[in-house]
C-alpha cells in the first residue's frame, strides 16, 4: 500500500525510503545504521565521527515502551518485562536467556503477560514530525519470545508433540503484542518492524510445513492492523531462511532483512528481486570483520549490484560489531555512497 510522498524536488530521507520500499525510483539507495554498543565502547568518537559523515535515512520515534530497568546489553544479570532472566558476560553485546518463566508450561494459566500498550504515546507524532526521516515502531518477536519464555529445547518438544498448551501460549502472546502494535498503528510512523531469527547456518529451525501450520496464521493476525493502517512491515531474520522469504512477502512484509550472502545474493535477487524490498545484511560473519577494505568495497558493490536493478527494492545496512575494524567501517560507507546511486 503506497504511503504519500511529501513535497517535490530533492528527496528527503523519508521520501527516499518510501520510494525504495515501493519500487518507485529513489535517487539513491537509502542507508540505515546498526551499531552494537560494544563497538561504540571500543572505538568511541572515532566510530561516531565516521557514522556522522554518512547520515542514515531512518529516524527515532521518540518513544520507549514499558521496559524493565536495565538492558540485555548490560553486563551481569537482568530480568526483562516478561520476567525472563538474562545473563551477560560482555557489556554491549546481547546476553543469553537463562531463566524461563514458563519452563513449566503448567504455569501458563497463572502467568501474567505485560501490558505493552502502556506509556505516553502522545509524543510519538510530535517526534515524527520534527524530522524528515523515515520512522518505525517495534512490533515484537513472536518465535524468539516463545523461546525465551519457555526455553528453546522445551519449545521444540512442544512443537514436535503438538502440545495444546503451546497453541495457547502463541495466541496469548499475539494478543500481548497486538496491544502495542495497535498503538503504533494510531501514530504517524511509516513502518513497523518485527524480528525472529528463523535459521541456522544451513536450514530453518522448523519445517516449512510446520511454519505454515503454526506461525503463518499468527503472523497474519499480527500484521493485519499494520496493513489496514497502511504501514510498511519490516521483518528481520538471521540464518538460512530461503523457504520463508516468499511466505513473509505473501502475508504482507514490505521489507525483509536477511543474510543474503549466506544464501547467495544473486540467487536471492533472481528469485525475489522486484517483489520485496531487501534491507541488506552485509556479511558480518566474514567480510566486515575479517576482510580488507578493498574486499569490503567489492562486497558492497556485488550486493548492491545484485539487488538494485528493480527501480528500488534495496536499503543498505551493514551491522557494526566490536570485531569490525574502523577501516572497514569507512570502506563500507564509502562503497554504499559510491555504488548506491541510481
Amino acid at each position: 500500500m503506497a504511503i504519500g510522498l511529501a513535497g517535490v524536488g530533492d528527496m528527503t530521507s523519508r521520501e527516499r525510503m518510501i520510494r525504495a520500499i515501493e519500487f518507485r525510483g529513489p535517487d539513491r539507495v537509502p542507508l540505515t545504521h546498526f551499531v552494537l554498543p560494544a563497538a561504540l565502547e571500543k572505538h568511541g568518537d572515532r566510530l561516531t565521527k565516521i557514522i556522522d559523515r554518512y547520515p542514515g535515512d531512518t529516524g527515532p520515534s521518540g518513544f520507549r515502551g514499558p521496559e524493565a530497568e536495565g538492558s540485555t546489553y548490560d553486563e551481569g544479570r537482568f530480568r526483562d518485562e516478561f520476567g525472563v532472566e538474562w545473563d551477560n558476560l560482555h557489556r554491549g553485546i546481547n546476553g543469553v536467556p537463562v531463566g524461563h518463566p514458563l519452563a513449566d508450561l503448567g504455569r501458563l494459566q497463572r502467568y501474567k503477560f505485560p501490558d505493552l500498550s502502556v506509556g505516553d504515546w502522545s509524543q510519538v507524532n510530535e517526534t515524527v514530525r520534527s524530522h524528515d526521516k523515515y520512522a518505525m515502531g517495534s512490533g515484537g518477536n513472536l518465535f524468539e519470545r516463545m523461546q525465551w519464555l519457555r526455553g528453546y529445547e522445551a519449545l521444540m518438544v512442544d512443537f514436535a508433540t503438538r502440545d495444546r498448551r503451546v497453541y495457547e501460549l502463541r495466541d496469548r502472546l499475539v494478543d500481548c503484542f497486538l496491544g502495542q502494535i495497535e498503538k503504533w498503528c494510531e501514530t504517524e510512523v511509516q513502518g513497523i518492524s518485527f524480528a525472529d531469527d528463523w535459521g541456522t547456518q544451513q536450514a530453518l529451525m522448523v519445517s516449512p510445513r510446520f511454519w505454515d501450520e503454526f506461525f503463518r496464521p499468527a503472523y497474519q493476525r499480527i500484521f493485519e492492523p499494520c496493513l489496514k493502517a497502511g504501514k510498511h512491515i519490516h521483518f528481520h531474520s538471521d540464518g538460512w531462511v530461503w523457504e520463508i522469504i516468499g511466505r513473509l512477502r505473501d502475508i504482507g512484509c514490505s521489507v525483509v532483512n536477511v543474510q543474503q550472502s549466506l544464501m547467495g545474493v544473486h540467487r536471492v535477487a533472481k528469485e525475489f528481486g522486484g517483489t520485496v524490498c531487501f534491507r541488506t545484511d552485509l556479511d558480518r560473519q566474514h567480510v566486515l570483520p575479517h576482510g580488507t577494505p578493498e574486499q569490503v568495497r567489492e562486497h558492497v558493490r556485488e550486493v548492491l549490484g545484485a539487488l538494485m536493478p528493480f527501480n528500488g527494492g534495496v536499503i543498505a545496512q551493514g551491522d557494526i560489531g566490536p570485531d569490525v575494524p574502523l577501516a572497514n567501517v569507512e570502506a563500507m560507507y564509502q562503497a554504499i555512497e559510491e555504488f548506491g546511486r541510481y
